[in-house]
C-alpha cells in the first residue's frame, strides 16, 4: 500500500474494536473507534476518515441512523461505508444498502474478507458519484 489510509471503526462490543483495530492495522492502515453512534458521528465531522465500518446495534444512533446521516451531509457523502453487524440476514442487508451502505461483512469475519472489501472499496472511492 502506497500510503496509510484512515479507518474509523465504530462498535460498541469493545472484543469487536479490537479484532477490527488489529486486523486492519497488521496491513498498515491507521484506525480510529468509536463506541457508539454519536461518537462516531462526531469523530467523522472533526476528521472524516477514507473509510467508515460500522456495526448495525450501537447505543444512541444505530449504524443505519449513522449511514444516513453520512449520505446527509454534503461533506461526507463520498465515504465509502461498510456494515460489520452480527446482524447479518437478508433485511439487515437490505437496509444497509437501503441507507446507502457499499457493502457488508458478516460477523464473525476472516480478516481476509474484512481487509479484501475494505481494499476494494478504497479502490472505488475516487470513482464514487458524491
Amino acid at each position: 500500500m502506497a500510503r496509510a489510509r484512515n479507518i474509523l471503526v465504530a462498535d460498541d462490543d469493545p472484543e469487536s474494536l479490537q479484532r477490527a483495530r488489529a486486523v486492519l492495522e497488521a496491513e498498515g492502515f491507521r484506525v480510529t473507534t468509536a463506541r457508539d453512534g454519536d461518537e462516531a458521528l462526531s469523530k467523522l465531522r472533526v476528521a472524516p476518515p477514507d473509510l467508515v465500518l460500522l456495526d448495525i446495534i450501537m447505543p444512541h444512533r444505530n449504524g443505519y441512523q449513522v449511514c444516513r446521516a453520512l449520505r446527509a451531509d454534503p461533506a461526507l457523502r463520498g465515504l465509502p461505508v461498510l456494515f460489520v453487524s452480527l446482524k447479518s440476514q437478508p433485511s439487515d442487508r437490505f437496509w444497509a444498502k437501503r441507507v446507502g451502505a457499499d457493502g457488508f461483512v458478516a460477523k464473525p469475519y476472516d480478516p481476509a474478507d474484512l481487509v479484501r472489501e475494505v481494499v476494494a472499496l478504497l479502490q472505488g472511492a475516487g470513482t464514487r458519484a458524491s
